[in-house]
């Protein structure tokens, strides 16, 4: 029973697949037969309009030369209008002049006719012009007196004679076809003193036409109406070409019936120089032909095709009819097809509902692994950019964008479902990714989003304040700067958390932006960007002693001038993340000891005497790290830091002769000092004199000029003004700052 419900079942797949096989076949053949005409047509034509495009272009590029030519007789020296009975030396000149625009191979001859002159110039001779035409040239169909009247004509338009038989005895083929091209000269470019005149072989334009043209295509340029040259290899009068062209505008493409039923594609374009007509004419069965061959090459291939498509057909109904033999064997004993497919639909729906179950616990975890993940972010745990993103990237979190920031949020009570609300916004978002957490220690949704627009971030937590509203009007919603950097993701948290401080001055009813408040501590920001700066380089020069002054420095100034909470937790949160930063960058960092700089324990200080024993007990544990990586006493650098730290005094030290004691060039030693250390030695030179200058100021009534020189400074001026560029303020009034921080 088994083997007859496989084979029933086998047989079902194989007739379905050949039916599937056979609709598909039809129906590309039907398609092909509607569409291939059209397409091959579309080709020929593309083909044909690029060919006649060619041919106008080349010719336009010829004509143009030969204007060119006309131009350079007009304003060369030699070339003037006269009568050669008065100056034969002139006429001399001019013909030996003409012979260097005779290199041209389009044209055969050129001539030259000066309206005031009765003679004919060019590079081998000079004749009178009624024995040129009366009897050196004669024209088929043009009198010698028509011939004589376009060769002077003064109407200043230039002329093409049409492809013409002439006879000459001034060649050695005395018959031959020729186009004319009449240019007038222009002295000066403004008067019309005579013509140019151009004689082309009609090979150079067949030259033109075997380039672009089969055996079953005809190639025409008119000029008005008459054919200024052609190739013919289709019997088709020029009457019909003429009659179809007499009306064009621009470029135009169309069907062209004879009277005998024969059927052509005629292609024609409008020139831009001289309003000349370019007209390619091919018969409408070369259509007809490749596409029957295409057809049946087509027609061929599916047929070879359907060969290995029946194998296929009963191999993969052979694959899919094994699971259902596997399945039957599972099942065993004797059943028919029906509780075949009924013990199948049940395995399934079992399945189904396993699925279901394993979903939801997959869910739940996901959960718990994107909080991680944002209390990993915040806290800069990760390596670098790129593995933060793929870590997100596993738990279906698109982070790899531009910009992002970090808000803080009233938590609201479970029931209510704020945060699983929010955490859907980001869901399936295209413009803004992330994922929000509750802090519960803080009451707060902490939540980081990502997004390529900084405008997409300021909707969405536009929109999350309308929402938190709408539960709790007095919810909080405080957000970050806009960062890029990953590695600034601390110091936008305790952004976002001066900001959340912020709320019993500003209140809740608009989105509390870091960015506007700290603008509330301008008076501050002076005494900032010199403060950071100077923090900055005693901690990279591994300076303890100018490290705890600077410290000692800012919390006397912040107490003294009593600075609000917020004013003063902008600079405390800029020097944490710069000690974090500093401290995360020596790797191999246990959670145990960062665990007494976890920023969510920074957040929630409240006064300054707080921060400020956090920022010592960190700057002290950086110190101890700093000296662990410290080169040696025993190694150069070491040796140089002693050596700087001993003679910083001395107003001539530079690193030049520092490195010539230790046997290397001061670009080198620059280079390597900057590698260990941070800075480089003329930025630590300067710390140094700096700091020693900023102790004496404040605790000493020496004049300006003996601590400079004091510090290992020449003369006051420059002391001054190094002291400027690294404080922001000049030395007496730094000393007037610190002697009276209330002012």
């Amino acid at each position: 029973m088994k083997k007859v419900l496989c084979r029933s079942i086998l047989l079902k797949y194989i007739i379905s697949y050949a039916a599937v096989m056979a609709v598909l076949f039809i129906g590309v053949g039907i398609y092909v037969n509607n569409s291939y005409a059209s397409a091959i047509r579309a080709s020929i034509v593309e083909e044909n309009t690029n060919r006649l495009s060619a041919l106008r272009i080349q010719h336009e590029e010829k004509l143009s030369a030969l204007i060119n030519i006309a131009n350079q007789i007009s304003f060369s020296p030699y070339i003037t209008p006269f009568r050669l009975k008065e100056n034969a030396l002139k006429a001399y000149y001019l013909k030996e002049h003409l012979v260097s625009y005779n290199a041209d191979n389009f044209f055969d001859q050129l001539y030259v006719i000066f309206h005031e002159d009765e003679y004919l110039y060019s590079s081998a001779t000079s004749m009178s012009l009624d024995i040129f035409t009366g009897t050196l040239m004669h024209y088929e169909g043009i009198s010698s007196e028509t011939l004589s009247g376009l060769l002077r004509k003064n109407d200043g338009e230039i002329c093409i004679l049409p492809g013409t038989s002439v006879q000459s005895v001034l060649t050695s083929d005395t018959n031959k076809k020729m186009v004319t091209v009449i240019i007038p000269l222009r002295l000066s470019g403004k008067y019309i003193v005579g013509n140019a005149v151009f004689l082309i072989h009609d090979n150079s334009y067949q030259r033109m036409f075997a380039d672009e043209i089969s055996q079953d295509r005809n190639m025409y340029i008119f000029s008005g109406q008459e054919v200024i040259s052609a190739r013919r290899t289709i019997d088709v009068p020029d009457e019909v070409i003429l009659n179809e062209i007499s009306q064009m505008e621009g470029s135009f493409i169309r069907n062209v019936t004879l009277e005998d039923g024969s059927r052509y594609i005629l292609f024609a374009q409008r020139g831009s120089i001289l309003d000349l007509c370019y007209v390619s004419l091919i018969p409408h069965e070369t259509v007809q032909i490749q596409t029957a061959r295409s057809r049946l090459a087509f027609s061929l291939f599916l047929l070879l095709l359907s060969v290995p498509c029946g194998l296929l057909t009963v191999y993969f109904a052979n694959r899919h009819v094994q699971p259902i033999r596997e399945i039957q064997k599972s099942i065993g004993g004797e059943i028919t097809s029906e509780d075949g497919f009924s013990a199948i639909k049940k395995g399934i729906e079992t399945l189904k509902g396993e699925n279901r179950a394993l979903h939801i616990r997959l869910n739940e975890s996901r959960d718990v692994c994107r909080a991680d993940f944002v209390n990993k972010f915040v806290k800069c745990r990760f390596s670098g950019r790129e593995h933060a993103v793929d870590t997100a990237g596993a738990l279906g979190m698109d982070i790899d964008r531009s910009f992002y920031c970090i808000s803080l949020m009233s938590a609201l009570p479970p029931e209510k479902g704020a945060l699983e609300l929010l955490n859907s916004m980001l869901t399936g978002n295209s413009d803004v990714a992330g994922y929000g957490m509750e802090i519960f220690d803080c009451e707060q949704y902490l939540f980081i989003l990502f997004s390529n627009e900084r405008e997409y971030l300021e909707n969405w937590v536009g929109n999350a304040k309308s929402i938190l509203s709408s539960l709790d009007n007095e919810a909080v919603i405080a957000v970050s700067n806009i960062h890029v950097d990953f590695s600034e993701a601390t110091n936008a948290y305790l952004e976002a958390s001066t900001a959340y401080d912020n709320r019993f001055v500003m209140g809740s009813e608009n989105v509390l932006w870091f960015s506007d408040i700290s603008s509330a501590a301008k008076d501050i920001e002076p005494f900032t960007e010199n403060y950071l700066e100077g923090f900055r380089r005693a901690l990279y020069a591994g300076d303890a002693d100018a490290l705890h002054d600077r410290i000692d420095e800012l919390f006397h100034i912040l107490r003294t001038k009593k600075f609000s909470l917020f004013a003063f937790r902008i600079i405390y949160n800029e020097i944490i993340s710069m000690l974090l930063n500093k401290y995360l960058s020596y790797g191999d960092v246990s959670e145990d000891s960062v665990k007494y700089y976890d920023i969510f324990e920074l957040s929630r200080c409240r006064k300054v005497s707080d921060l400020t024993e956090i920022l010592r007990q960190l700057c002290n544990d950086i110190l101890r790290r700093e000296e662990q990586n410290m080169p040696s006493e025993n190694s150069v650098i070491g040796q140089v830091i002693d050596y700087i730290r001993e003679n910083y005094t001395d107003p001539g030290l530079s690193i030049g002769t520092i490195a010539g004691i230790y046997g290397m060039s001061a670009a080198a030693l620059s280079l390597k000092y900057k590698e260990q250390t941070g800075m480089y030695p003329s930025e630590y030179l300067m710390l140094l004199r700096m700091e020693k200058a900023k102790e004496l100021l404040a605790s000493t009534d020496m004049s300006i000029q003996d601590i400079g020189t004091s510090v290992g400074y020449y003369d006051a001026s420059s002391f001054i003004r190094r002291f400027k560029q690294h404080m922001g303020v000049t030395p007496a009034k730094y000393r007037l700052l610190m002697k009276n921080p209330a002012g």
